[in-house]
């Protein structure tokens, strides 16, 4: 019962810093954000929702549970968690392109201006020209990797969380 009042606090507490929104910026949770053409957005943050970025995005995109469409230009990076980012050929996101348990698609290697990091997903292959190197690493781990690593993880943390069971002496008292 105590883990599920401080789960549900955190879930509060999460969400209204989501939703206390800096001028702006949009942060919705299950409601798309759509920054239309010609429109400049600093920072978009979506929660069970979608982002589609067709304009100028000045800040940071977050989606956790969505999906982040870039037709745009996003000045800074991209994080995605639960879903999967496409980044079109003329489209720009100038920091770093993170997707946690989903697949990245991205048309030109000029698209992404920083890192790309895909685990648990795919990250699409953009063929370069004889002799061309790419500035910065893109990397994918697989979904397996990512499924060895969670158990892993809470192998881990069951060795360290769950109480340690005692043995007891049984002491055999006969008359």
């Amino acid at each position: 019962m105590n883990l599920a009042l401080r789960s549900f606090a955190f879930l509060l507490l999460f969400a209204s810093a989501a939703l206390a929104q800096s001028p702006g910026s949009r942060a919705y949770i299950g409601e798309d954000v759509y920054v239309a053409s010609g429109q400049q957005v600093h920072n978009a943050t979506c929660i069970f929702c979608s982002v589609q970025v067709e304009g100028d995005l000045t800040g940071h995109v977050f989606v956790l549970f969505g999906s982040l469409n870039v037709t745009g230009h996003v000045e800074k990076g991209a994080t995605v968690i639960g879903g999967n980012a496409v980044v079109d050929s003329q489209a720009r996101i100038g920091g770093d392109m993170t997707v946690l348990g989903g697949n990245a698609v991205y048309e030109s290697d000029d698209s992404l201006g920083g890192s790309a990091y895909v685990l648990g997903g795919h990250l699409s292959h953009v063929p370069l020209g004889h002799g061309e190197t790419r500035a910065h690493p893109r990397l994918s781990l697989g979904p397996l990797f990512s499924i060895l690593l969670g158990v892993l993880v809470l192998l881990l943390l069951s060795a360290l969380l769950v109480p340690q069971i005692r043995r007891r002496v049984i002491v055999n008292q006969t008359s």
